[in-house]
């Protein structure tokens, strides 16, 4: 063999090893990987109380559980129990089959079979909805998802509503229908 072609195989040799390092550093198809589990936690019989810039209780939950995983301002809240405080007296008593209670924007979704009773001795008023999305800081909910009002003698139902829950007004929109029941 001669010296050229001795040269000729060293340089192919050394191009298939750059080649072969190549290949396996950078020229990767990007495998895509699944994220890991997100840490959490959870709490059984939970009851967690919120209060307002003046240091007075404006809000009160129970729950038989809680999840929280650490990555997100979501709390996940099983069968919760809501009470809603007006200079520090239950306003209003509010139960879901789920809820989710986003700690940054200071909202709560309540999800699935949504009742609602105001706590007050001289005018109770009931509400029922499917989905109902209440903002703690203002005690304002709204839905879209219909809804049924109770009050004495008058019930209304209706698909859109919006309520103010510190001074008990509901404005109910779209296919509303209310009835009066007189008593004699």
């Amino acid at each position: 063999m001669t010296a050229q072609n001795k040269q000729i195989a060293f340089f192919a040799v050394i191009a298939l090893v750059i080649y072969a390092v190549w290949s396996y550093y950078f020229n990767r198809e990007e495998i895509k990987k699944d994220k890991p589990f997100t840490k959490g936690y959870s709490v059984e019989k939970i009851e967690m109380r919120m209060t307002n810039e003046f240091g007075q209780l404006s809000t009160r939950f129970k729950s038989p559980s809680l999840i929280r995983y650490t990555d997100s301002p979501v709390l996940y809240i099983d069968l919760p129990t809501v009470w809603t405080y007006e200079d520090n007296h239950e306003n209003w008593l509010i139960k879901a089959n789920k809820a989710e209670l986003n700690t940054e924007t200071n909202k709560i979704e309540l999800i699935e079979e949504v009742n609602a009773h105001s706590l007050d001795a001289n005018e109770s008023m009931v509400f029922s909805t499917n989905n109902l999305m209440l903002d703690l800081s203002q005690q304002k909910a709204q839905t879209s998802q219909g809804v049924f009002m109770r009050q004495a003698q008058f019930s209304l139902t209706g698909q859109v509503a919006h309520i103010d829950l510190k001074n008990k007004i509901i404005e109910v929109n779209n296919n509303v229908k209310a009835i009066y029941k007189f008593i004699k």
